[in-house]
């Protein structure tokens, strides 16, 4: 399954929702991310999925062909050769954010002080076949 993709979103909820450490971690958060897939060209859509999450559950996970117009408490932006590479591990998320190849938009000291429960959604994300 191809991320970003509404079949991708549905197992991502699924499995996120299934993440005991996620739910341990993210008690706190209350709040909706949206993964954000910078398109190649400013012409050009920028797929994503939404995510409405609280209490360390997901309750909604919902794909957008273009999704830069969607309001959302955070943005989580990269290139999808980025976002390939997350989704191997190849990168950390967290360091991502501090060298510029990923961009958050969003209350930064809110994002900061949840960081186990980001590592623990790319985790999750990472978990799920991701390819075309």
């Amino acid at each position: 399954m191809e991320f970003p993709s509404a079949e991708w979103a549905l197992a991502y909820q699924k499995a996120l929702n299934a993440n005991a450490a996620y739910r341990e971690a993210a008690q706190a958060w209350v709040g909706d991310i949206l993964l954000l897939v910078r398109p190649a060209a400013a012409d050009s859509p920028a797929p994503g999925v939404l995510l409405a999450l609280a209490h360390g559950e997901c309750s909604a996970a919902t794909y957008h062909a273009d999704a830069r117009a969607l309001a959302s408490e955070f943005v989580y932006e990269g290139t999808r050769e980025n976002w390939n590479r997350l989704m191997r591990k190849e990168i950390d998320p967290v360091k991502a954010i501090l060298d510029g190849t990923f961009r958050i938009k969003g209350n930064l000291a809110k994002a900061m002080r949840f960081t186990r429960a980001a590592k623990e959604l790319v985790e999750t994300a990472a978990s799920l076949p991701s390819g075309p």
